[in-house]
């Protein structure tokens, strides 16, 4: 119980200082996830052994140009491309493990990870200027369906999701997730924000798979360096790899949707 409450404290906190960077100025919430990237970036890199300040200085430049508005549209369609393909590849690895460690290395660090944590940046801009709302709605099903899957897993899980790489995971708990991310969706659409109705019914389905997904990525790079947690800063969450693993998984997939549906 102590574990659930500290866990809940960590992740309002967490969760209220960037959603007031969110809406209080575009620019700070740029930087809030550029600097909880950087962190990430480095937890990551940590549990792989790394030590390369390229990441990092391509993430900056990358955020940099983009609110310049200097990088095109054509642009980011390339960088989403190599991002969306680098998270086919990185599901393949997870569940075939058919590549040799320096490709994967080399996918992690710039489709999955670096790529990645851009589009939580790109996402509010995804209908041409900036819309906090986009953010929020993206934000807030990933957190109900951490939130909910956590606690329905603790409580009814029974049935192992993939046991070899996290063993805590459960069916269980991702059908509860699913289920409270779509009832969240839901108030989203009888708040008639500026989202299609067929963008927030796809994204209610898809959204809970992608963040197992990035979960059980995470628990493997984590089982694979024989750690439980990337990090210990967040109390009970671990890491800001650990805290961001979902959302690193699902912003390329969330921009997508809400730029090509």
């Amino acid at each position: 119980m102590n574990n659930v409450i500290i866990r809940s404290f960590t992740g309002l906190a967490y969760a209220s200082t960037i959603l007031t960077s969110l809406f209080y100025d575009s620019r700070l919430f740029s930087f809030l996830i550029f600097l909880l990237s950087c962190l990430a970036i480095f937890e990551f890199q940590r549990l792989l052994k790394l030590k390369n300040i390229i990441p990092y200085i391509l993430l900056g430049i990358m955020c940099f140009y983009f609110l310049l508005q200097k990088i095109q549209s054509q642009t980011i369609s390339i960088i989403l491309f190599i991002t969306l393909a680098s998270h086919l590849l990185m599901l393949k690895w997870l569940f075939h493990k058919s590549f040799t460690k320096r490709f994967i290395v080399l996918f992690l660090t710039y489709g999955y990870i670096v790529f990645s944590c851009f589009f939580i940046i790109v996402i509010p801009y995804s209908s041409g200027e900036y819309n906090p709302k986009l953010m929020l709605f993206v934000f807030v099903l990933n957190w109900v369906n951490n939130s909910f899957a956590y606690l329905f897993g603790k409580i009814f899980g029974k049935t192992k999701l993939l046991p070899k790489v996290s063993p805590n995971k459960s069916w269980e708990g991702f059908w509860g997730g699913l289920a409270f991310s779509f009832i969240a969706a839901f108030f989203f659409y009888k708040l008639q924000i500026d989202i299609k109705p067929i963008q927030i019914i796809i994204c209610s389905i898809l959204i809970p798979v992608l963040a197992t997904l990035g979960d059980l990525i995470q628990s493997k790079i984590k089982r694979d360096a024989g750690v439980k947690d990337s990090g210990s800063l967040l109390p009970g969450h671990g890491g800001f790899y650990d805290r961001m693993d979902s959302i690193i998984f699902i912003a390329p997939w969330a921009f997508y949707i809400l730029n090509k549906f």
